[in-house]
Parts: structure tokens; sequence; C-alpha cells
């Protein structure tokens, strides 16, 4: 009885001590565990990615203009993840890819508040210029960007006239103009001395051949054409041609080109005007004026040649001095090409 005794006794403290240790351990547990989650919400945003997880890279905006640059020297701007903002410990590295497969760093600045950076201003080369954009932090570095590509041109483009040559004639109204300059440029032509300048232009496609179509006035044309490539860059040529008229006349009769001083008579003024072929210039405006001694000059109204190149006007004469005159008349064609004739009127 008495070992029995001594065994409950041994038996019941060993379950008290048991049950304290449990409960003691428990309590260190929660305690370890409260202290814990406090320390997690009292601590500043994480400065490193979670083990195992990949950061999401930054995005360099798309350039204007196809990347196309007279500026050699731009800050690089774009777009970091949203889930970095505003964290300490990060920062955006630039990188210029250069043709050996290697890469130099051109830049770097600290994410900011906002999912915009921009860089100070990265020095470009002539020619293209690939970047790529990481951001980084103090343990790594994430995987590059999309590669962005920046073209920088300083150089004016290369324009040249084939056709016409230098100081050709021509006898229409208009003229192709035909050349070469740098691909996707854009040609505009001008002719100061046409209505208007007669401004045209084209955007060249990747062989650079241009063909333009200018008006031409009579006499000495001075054609400027004009070469603007995708960076902004300027260059002009230019090539003079002489508008002649060819076979382009007009001949002036006049019924009764000799009279009295006495006289009161009518004339009868007759145009025939031909075109640069030999052919009726049908639809020009023409002008008669007849001057005669002691009267005033008498010019008609405007009159349309018919479809044989001519046109008439009559004009009565009375009260003429004795002396030599002068009808002419003024031929404009449709295309507004201009010819004159003249004949004399003497009086006795």
């Amino acid at each position: 009885m008495v070992v029995v005794a001594v065994c409950l006794v041994v038996a019941m403290l060993t379950v008290t001590v048991g049950f304290g240790l449990i409960g003691t351990l428990a309590g260190g547990i929660g305690g370890a565990f409260g202290n814990s989650l406090a320390r997690l919400t009292s601590q500043g945003p994480a400065t490193v990615p979670p083990s195992g997880v990949t950061l999401d890279t930054p995005v360099i905006d798309t350039p204007l203009n196809d990347g196309y640059t007279t500026d050699s020297s731009i800050p690089i701007q774009g777009t970091v993840p949203a889930d970095v903002v505003g964290k300490s410990g990060y920062k955006v590295n630039v990188y210029l890819l250069l043709d050996n497969g290697s890469q130099r760093k051109v830049a770097s600045v600290e994410v900011g508040g906002t999912t915009r950076f921009i860089t100070t201003p990265v020095t470009l080369t002539e020619g293209a210029n690939k970047l790529v954009a990481t951001l980084a932090w103090s343990s790594g570095e994430g995987q590059p960007s999309p590669v962005v590509t920046y073209i920088l041109d300083t150089k004016p483009p290369k324009i040249t006239i084939s056709s016409p040559k230098h100081e050709a004639k021509v006898n229409s109204s208009t003229v192709d103009v035909s050349g070469s300059t740098d691909a996707g440029a854009t040609v505009a032509i001008r002719n100061e001395a046409a209505p208007g300048g007669s401004l045209n232009s084209v955007t060249v496609g990747a062989d650079g051949k241009y063909t333009l179509t200018v008006n031409v006035v009579a006499g000495s044309n001075t054609i400027d054409v004009t070469s603007t490539d995708q960076a902004g860059n300027t260059a002009t040529t230019s090539v003079t041609v002489t508008r002649s008229y060819g076979q382009l006349a007009a001949h002036l009769a006049i019924s009764t080109p000799k009279f009295k001083t006495s006289s009161h008579i009518t004339l009868k003024l007759t145009t025939h005007a031909t075109s640069f072929g030999g052919a009726p210039l049908a639809g020009a405006s023409v002008t008669f004026t007849v001057a005669i001694q002691g009267l005033a000059p008498m010019v008609s109204p405007e009159i349309t040649t018919d479809s044989t190149g001519t046109a008439t006007w009559q004009v009565a004469v009375t009260g003429a001095t004795a002396g030599t005159g002068q009808a002419s008349v003024l031929v404009t064609s449709s295309t507004g090409d201009v010819v004159t004739a003249t004949a004399a009127i003497v009086t006795y």
C-alpha cells in the first residue's frame, strides 16, 4: 500500500509538471509569434524581392518619330512595376548594347514615388543606339527590358536631280522633276516663279527615288527641290529650265490698214492663234487694242477664240489725224500662255 501510494504521488507530480511545461512552451510560442508579428508590421517596406520571385522589368518609352533624332544627348524615360514604387533600395539601370554583344551602363536612377522614371541625359552616337533597362536592388538585378532603339542622325540627306537637265528648254505648262534622296525622306518641290509657288511633295520609299510635277511659266524657272530626312535634317538643290513658246503664235490682220482722215470707217481686226504643234489655239482669251493718230486708244472686250483659233472685232473710226498708228492683240491660252501680235495703221 505504501508503494502504491508513492507511485500515485509520483504520477500526479509528473502530470502536473508535464502540463506546466506544455503551458510554458505554448506561452513561449505564442509570445514569440506575437513579437514577430509586431516586428513585421512595424518595419519599413521590403527592399529585396521575396525568395524565388522574379521581379518585373522596367519599360523604356517607345521613342517618337521611329527613334530618329538630331539630339546627341537625351534623357531616357519609362515606367517601373507598381509594387516597387516608394520602396527604398530599388533603382533603374540603363544599358547601351554594343556591337560586340556586350553592354555598357549609361544611366542609373533611383525608383521614386511614381511608376515613372527619367534619367539624366544619355549621350548617343551617330547611327543606331540600342538601349535596355533593368531593375536593380541591393542583392541583385532583374531581367533586361525589351530593346528600344534611338537613331542619331545629324547629317543632311543627299538629294539629286536626274531630270530635267539644267538649262533645259520646255514648251509645256508643267515639267516632271525626278531624282533620288535618302530612303523615307520627304521631298518638296517649289517654283517661286509660278503662281502660288506650285508646291508639291512626296515621301519616298526604300529606293529613295522621287518624281514630282511642277508648274512652269514663260521664260526662266528656277525649281527648288528640298529633302527632309526622318530625323528632320534638310538639304536643297535646284534646276533651272526655260519655257519657250515653240510654235505658239498669233497673227493679226486689219481689214483697212490705210485710210484717209476724212473717212468714216469701220475696222475689222482678225487674229488667228496656233498652239505649240501648229494646231488652232481654241478657247484662248483675246483682247484687241487700236491706237490711231488723233484718237484715244480703243480696247475691245475680252473675246474667245473659236475652234479654228480665230477671233474678230469691229470698231468704228472717225476724226483721225494723219500719221502712223498701231493695232495689237493679246492672246492668253487656257493654261496661261501669252502671245502678242501687232500691225500698223496709217492715216493720211
